[in-house]
């Protein structure tokens, strides 16, 4: 029985307005790379976008999560739970030591209602998809070559929780993080994530955002069963991602390569023979049509808020 395929899916979600920046493109190239017993379920907000495939399942993510939208309704019209440093009577205020060079400013450290909704596709996903891995996969990412499953299962082994972009002591990259529903810590680590929204202890932390507060999870709830994919890829660089083992296959539009929609040769740390990079300069994402200027705007400010950005 231990030779028996596991079985595989991959969840995403996305604000309403990138579905033609990034997130279109990033389901059609699942659709086109992906293997077909590999579903993506892709988490939407507002509209159900425009688009049918067998391999896509869209899953309204407010309507499967009821206290996302009542934690975004408690905080939905608090600036310092969005990012900004306006207190509010009665709000949340962040603690005073966080934060080295975004201390006192905008910063996307702590805009817990954004990232908020990453948690709880990730969390609505373990719980209702019939698989052995779920792998959350950003939506602005780009597979551009075929990929099968024993590469992406393979990297995270049967008796190990999670993996993750490891980058030093800094908290992890989590464009891509694999989870392997059958480890007997799956609930409990879903279950203490979870409950600082549910519970707002969130506002406890020294950081609001996902990738903070994934590692702060894995290292009280799993520390020896989390598994970095991220090493030998120049971890302290911050673009990991495409410098690691996965960007044989996928290309990751971290910040405010969204605008060009793709990564440059310059992020590479080393030398990559794909196709793909090679021609990376010369390649157009968007064939030909140009990218929306209010879109890009609001990308770069929001990049700007902070060392990266979403």
């Amino acid at each position: 029985l231990n030779n028996v395929m596991p079985t595989l899916a991959v969840v995403t979600t996305f604000p309403p307005n990138r579905w033609t920046t990034y997130a279109k493109r990033m389901i059609q190239s699942h659709v086109n790379y992906w293997p077909n017993d590999v579903k993506l379920y892709a988490y939407y907000e507002g509209t159900k976008p425009d688009f049918e495939h067998d391999k896509v399942q869209f899953v309204n993510i407010e309507e499967a999560n009821p206290e996302l939208i009542a934690f975004k309704s408690r905080h939905r019209d608090d600036p310092v739970a969005n990012g900004e440093t306006r207190e509010i009577p009665g709000g949340v205020r962040r603690d005073p030591n966080a934060g080295k060079n975004d201390r006192g400013k905008g910063s996307y450290l702590w805009d817990a209602v954004r990232f908020a909704h990453k948690t709880f596709a990730v969390d609505h996903g373990l719980k209702t998809i019939d698989a052995d891995y779920v792998l959350w996969l950003d939506a602005d990412t780009y597979t551009f070559r075929k990929i099968n499953k024993d590469f992406v299962t393979g990297l995270l082994p049967k008796n190990k929780l999670v993996n993750f972009l490891g980058r030093g002591d800094k908290y992890p990259e989590c464009g891509w993080v694999c989870y392997n529903k059958k480890h007997p810590k799956i609930e409990e680590f879903m279950q203490y994530w979870t409950s600082l929204y549910i519970r707002d202890t969130i506002f406890e932390e020294l950081e609001w955002h996902d990738s903070y507060l994934f590692w702060q999870c894995v290292k009280r709830i799993a520390p020896n069963d989390g598994v970095d994919i991220g090493k030998g890829a120049g971890a302290k660089g911050h673009h990991v991602f495409i410098n690691s083992v996965l960007g044989a296959y996928v290309d990751h539009m971290k910040g405010k390569r969204k605008v060009k929609g793709k990564s440059s040769k310059s992020d590479l740390r080393g030398d990559r023979n794909e196709d793909y990079w090679r021609n990376v300069e010369n390649y157009d994402p968007f064939g030909g049509v140009k990218f929306d200027p209010k879109q890009a705007d609001d990308i770069v400010s929001k990049v700007a808020k902070g060392k990266q950005g979403n």
